[in-house]
């Protein structure tokens, strides 16, 4: 058999472990392939090495505004109505509520969510604009609080990370939480990602242990409530991994006590 056929046969030897959900022997590498179906959970789940895709195009790099976000309004120039002076920061907070609305004088229910702060600072000088002049206002998001990732396994400190308006990276993330357990980690690190809840998850993998995908780790820009995974050292069925975070609402509810950095 020469070198062409046995890396055939080898690659197809991969597939077949991976959708019989067999074990991964401990410094495989994962395979070149777009998914791979999943029996525990009954779906085929996208899994995408982060050298073969950038996802930066998929990453809005602009805020949006959501339910929980704290946003400071300053009006200049009226200050006979809106002082700013001997008042405490906070008395200028308005906070996002579950409708995504906040409330401000003479401008009455302004919708937040889903806009930058540019966005809503228009919204709020149009509607003040009805009743005086030219008023200069002010729009700034103080508290982050309505986004966030969450990085979970064998990582020295486990956290959930909120997402401000300056995007951060797989490298920065797991940075944030210290770096990878030098005893315990496995070089597989997986980004579990689910637009919503009625689409299918993707899965995206990088080995943080392999110089390349390091530099391409610093190139990959997380999204609202990615769950960063490192695995342990040791065999592991891949299935049992993945089957950790379905239903995915629930785990949500389970990593968002994690404390914040």
């Amino acid at each position: 058999m020469n070198l062409m056929n046995m890396k055939k046969v080898l690659s197809l030897s991969i597939l077949l472990i991976f959708l019989n959900g067999c074990f991964i022997a401990p410094g495989m590498h994962m395979p070149k392939k777009d998914s791979v179906y999943i029996k525990s959970i009954g779906k085929t789940i996208d899994i995408i090495p982060i050298n073969e895709s950038s996802n930066s195009k998929e990453v809005d790099f602009s805020y949006k505004i959501g339910s929980g976000d704290e946003i400071s309004v300053v009006v200049w120039g009226l200050p006979e109505i809106f002082p700013i002076i001997n008042i405490t920061p906070d008395q200028n907070l308005r906070r996002v509520d579950q409708n995504g609305d906040i409330f401000f004088a003479y401008a009455g229910l302004i919708k937040a969510a889903g806009k930058t702060q540019n966005e809503l600072r228009k919204d709020i000088t149009d509607s003040l604009s009805k009743l005086f002049n030219e008023p200069q206002v002010d729009v700034t998001i103080s508290r982050f609080n309505s986004q966030q990732i969450f990085v979970l396994g064998e990582v020295t400190r486990p956290l959930k990370i909120n997402i401000t308006d300056i995007p951060i990276t797989l490298s920065k993330a797991i940075g944030d939480a210290y770096g990878l357990n030098t005893i315990t980690a496995a070089k597989d690190v997986f980004i579990i990602r689910q637009e919503n809840f009625d689409s299918d998850p993707k899965i995206y993998y990088a080995n943080l242990k392999d110089p390349s995908y390091f530099i391409d780790a610093g190139r990959f820009y997380l999204k609202n409530n990615d769950i960063i995974y490192v695995n342990s050292s040791g065999t592991t069925r891949w299935n049992k991994v993945i089957s950790q975070f379905f239903p995915f609402s629930a785990l949500l509810s389970q990593v968002s006590s994690l404390g914040s950095n």
